[in-house]
């Protein structure tokens, strides 16, 4: 705890730390039947070996494989008494795979051929955890006055993504992928305001099982090459759907900038796009009969594509980035995801910066104060029409809290994090 890293593991993973006291602890254990072996091996090679040492040589290998197998055992926690914390949260995880299984069970395909093959489109931009790094990798050609500290998800799209993919005027995730089509494992739930870095880092840090993102963010930074060694091909595999490269920028937002946004460096207006694509808002026709939504809209679709991908793989998952100052939680279409995915009984995954987050009182104050009527969204027509779906606003309020704080809720699961699989890690 003395060097920087000491320091920073032990604020930000003191699971780890415990996981490796006591294989410390194992290995001291282990020496005595160590050094006993060593010693009878030289007694019977060196020629003066008698029945009665042979004897003792062959009790110290059976008692060194027999410690080793009791340290197994115990390290792998195959032992651990179930707490009452262990088992609410198994019956947690039942309820939770019996809502997802009624969800899919009652899951219908929209009567509008048209609409119902929009949402199978988006749903299908998946884009792996490789790519993604690639592009990270590029973004110093794409945006040469790029600043991890400084540049918002918002700054990229408009000065990476964008330009990037205006050639074949498609999504950037199907550029990234060669044009092939990707359905993908998990959603990313995250706001633009957040820090591109941070939500790349999010990314990474569930490929890696890590419930929080600060230190992946500085080997983003500082170690790019110690960072990809951490990930093995099944992480690096792993595939995504995120807004900002899933949906087609080019259909959406490329040819106007309505609030003048800038970039935060250069101060200089963020640019449109020429490319002359079509855009489609929430009421650009074709409409749907039923509703009078744009049929080839796709930010109307968020809720289908969810429910799509969900009834398709019971796995199909949510990743939620939140960002440092917890802005996430004031974004409407944030929240909005946040409820489909719990209704759905969708496995959700909370990612931090870091342990010492969950103490910031202030921002816990405002978590406990949220209003759905008060949430914000890039478009005030998408606010009009995620309040147009809730029929109980207090309601909705009161289980949106329940749903981040309630017991086995975001914050409590994301605490009680299983550090099983890190421990191994750390053997």
């Amino acid at each position: 705890a003395r060097s920087t890293w000491g320091r920073v593991l032990l604020a930000e993973r003191p699971e780890l730390l415990r996981a490796a006291n006591r294989q410390m602890f194992a290995l001291a254990a282990n020496a005595p039947c160590q050094v006993v072996e060593v010693v009878t091996v030289i007694v019977v090679f060196s020629g003066r070996a008698t029945i009665e040492g042979r004897v003792i040589y062959m009790f110290s290998v059976a008692l060194d494989s027999l410690t080793n197998i009791i340290l197994v055992i115990l390290l792998s926690g195959a032992l651990r008494r179930k707490t009452d914390d262990d088992k609410a949260t198994q019956e947690a995880g039942l309820r939770r795979a019996e809502k997802q299984r009624r969800s899919a069970a009652a899951y219908e395909v929209c009567a509008d051929e048209g609409w119902q093959g929009a949402v199978e489109t988006l749903a299908h931009r998946g884009f792996t955890l490789d790519k993604l790094l690639a592009f990270y990798k590029r973004l110093p050609e794409l945006m040469p006055h790029f600043s991890p500290d400084v540049h918002t998800t918002n700054d990229v799209v408009r000065q990476a993504i964008i330009p990037d993919s205006a050639d074949q005027k498609c999504s950037m995730a199907l550029k990234m992928m060669d044009g092939k089509t990707v359905r993908p494992q998990k959603m990313v739930t995250h706001n633009w305001s957040n820090l591109f870095r941070d939500l790349v880092a999010c990314i990474v840090s569930d490929a890696l099982n890590e419930s929080t993102f600060g230190l992946v963010a500085d080997l983003l930074d500082f170690d790019m090459p110690a960072l990809e060694r951490m990930l093995d091909a099944k992480a690096l595999k792993k595939s995504y759907w995120v807004c900002a490269f899933s949906v087609n920028q080019h259909q959406s937002i490329c040819a106007h900038n309505p609030a003048r946004t800038v970039d935060p460096i250069t101060g200089v207006e963020h640019p449109v796009c020429s490319c002359g694509a079509t855009v489609y808002f929430n009421n650009t026709p074709p409409l749907r009969e039923s509703d009078s939504k744009s049929i080839h809209c796709q930010m109307n679709k968020f809720d289908d594509m969810m429910s799509f991908l969900s009834a398709a793989d019971a796995k199909f998952s949510q990743v939620i980035a939140v960002d440092r100052a917890f802005g996430l939680f004031n974004r409407a279409w944030c929240v909005a995801e946040l409820a489909a995915a719990d209704n759905m009984g969708m496995r959700q995954h909370l990612k931090l910066v870091s342990h010492e987050a969950m103490h910031d009182e202030e921002a816990t104050r405002h978590l406990k104060a949220l209003n759905v009527e008060q949430m914000q969204a890039a478009r005030p027509e998408d606010v009009q029409e995620i309040l147009a779906k809730i029929h109980d606003i207090p309601a909705f309020n009161a289980h949106l809290q329940e749903l981040l704080f309630g017991e086995q809720g975001l914050f409590d699961r994301w605490q009680n994090f299983d550090v099983l699989e890190q421990e191994a890690e750390v053997g």
